[in-house]
C-alpha cells in the first residue's frame, strides 16, 4: 500500500526549463529551420536544373 502511495506522488519538476535550455532549443530550432530552407532551395535548383 505505501508503495502505491508513492507512486502516485507528484514529481516535481521545474515549470519553465532553465535560460541556458532555453537558449540551446532556440539556436537548434533555428538551424533546423535554416537546413530546411536550403534544402528546399537545393531541391528547387536540381528540379529546375533538369529541365
Amino acid at each position: 500500500m505505501r508503495d502505491f502511495m508513492l507512486s502516485n506522488a507528484p514529481l516535481t519538476r521545474p515549470r519553465r526549463p532553465a535560460p541556458k535550455r532555453q537558449m540551446r532549443e532556440r539556436r537548434t530550432a533555428q538551424a533546423l529551420i535554416l537546413f530546411g530552407i536550403v534544402l528546399a532551395v537545393v531541391e528547387l535548383y536540381v528540379i529546375l536544373g533538369g529541365l
